[in-house]
């Protein structure tokens, strides 16, 4: 007589804060890919889960049952009364990660950002606290937790895709001085929401090329994988200025176009009082992503070593010159 087959276990849980924003979309479908059955926390999300009212573990208890792991993916660009950063990306995020540490839910990833170790605004404030708490409760013992922090983000969906898209169709640019000077080292968000994945542990019985190691002792490699804790720098394969990236977008339009290589966009630099005042009249603007907190970010150079990114993803990373063809590739995701 015939053995029955084993009943397959069930899909492993993560939980992902953020999980219809532009970065959790990806995400999810990531996680999904490599075997994971997402629960997802946000507004829209059933049950909705508001981060303005999500200041202690107890308002996290319920949603961790069940869960293996934890991702939070939410970001705001504005403060405002009624989404005050300091609720979203602190006080609701260090409750969270307090509730994973009551009940030994120990692998946790934290999405944040690049440029904001230094600066003074309520963004770079705010994430930088969650960002130190989590790292505080690794350091103590009591969690596995990672904080990533991404350069300039590119992928379907994204605000800011969408306007440099938009600059890259002009003949010609005003951009702000600071934007034309500073480097960013931008990255696909396929390649983010890959390098995600891969930091969690493998559900058994998937094939990956990432160990089934569960040990995220700091700098613990594994298989060509980077399974760590502590803190990452993201960063794609190539820095450089704004203005170039934008030139970049536009010569990979004309080739998708089959018009060949785009004629170089003419651009002048903003005087500073028409870029203070074009980032103010963004943060009037809720879905425009210029505002007084890109301008910050945007202003100083946010690069990182390139080398990281590769090592979490055991592949090389999307070179800037192939964003535009990968794009149908990962919102079809």
């Amino acid at each position: 007589m015939t053995a029955p087959a084993p009943t397959p276990a069930p899909a492993p849980t993560v939980l992902l804060c953020g999980a219809n924003g532009f970065i959790g979309r990806h995400i999810a479908q990531a996680l999904r890919r490599a075997g994971w059955q997402v629960r997802a926390a946000s507004r829209n999300s059933s049950p909705a889960v508001d981060f303005t009212q999500a200041s202690t573990p107890a308002h996290w208890a319920p949603l961790l049952h069940g869960v293996q792991a934890v991702v939070n993916a939410v970001g705001l660009l504005r403060d405002s009364r009624t989404r005050p950063m300091a609720l979203v990306h602190d006080a609701a995020p260090r409750a969270l990660f307090d509730a994973c540490a009551a009940h030994g839910l120990r692998r946790v990833v934290q999405i944040s950002a690049l440029g904001i170790a230094h600066g003074d605004t309520a963004y770079a404030r705010t994430k930088r606290a969650a960002d130190a708490h989590l790292l505080a409760l690794t350091e103590a013992g009591q969690l596995d937790g990672v904080v990533l922090r991404p350069s300039l983000v590119f992928g379907a969906g994204g605000e800011s895709t969408r306007l440099f898209m938009a600059l890259a169709r002009l003949p010609w640019l005003a951009l702000p001085r600071p934007v034309l000077q500073a480097r960013v080292q931008p990255l696909a968000v396929w390649d983010l929401a890959d390098a995600v994945a891969r930091l969690l542990p493998p559900p058994a019985g998937i094939a990956t090329g990432t160990s089934a190691t569960t040990d995220f002792t700091a700098n613990n490699a594994t298989d060509g994988t980077a399974a760590f804790t502590g803190l990452a720098d993201l960063a794609g394969p190539q820095a450089m200025t704004m203005a170039e990236y934008i030139a970049l977008l536009r010569t990979q339009l004309g080739e998708q176009g089959g018009k060949g290589q785009a004629r170089p966009a003419r651009v002048w630099p903003l005087p500073h009082w028409m870029t203070l005042a074009s980032a103010r009249l963004g943060d009037a603007l809720p879905f425009s992503p210029w505002c007084s907190q890109s301008l910050a970010l945007l202003a100083s150079d946010n690069v990182a070593d390139a080398h990281t990114l590769p090592a979490l993803l055991g592949r090389p990373a999307t070179a800037p010159a192939r964003f535009i063809a990968g794009l149908a590739a990962s919102s079809g995701g």
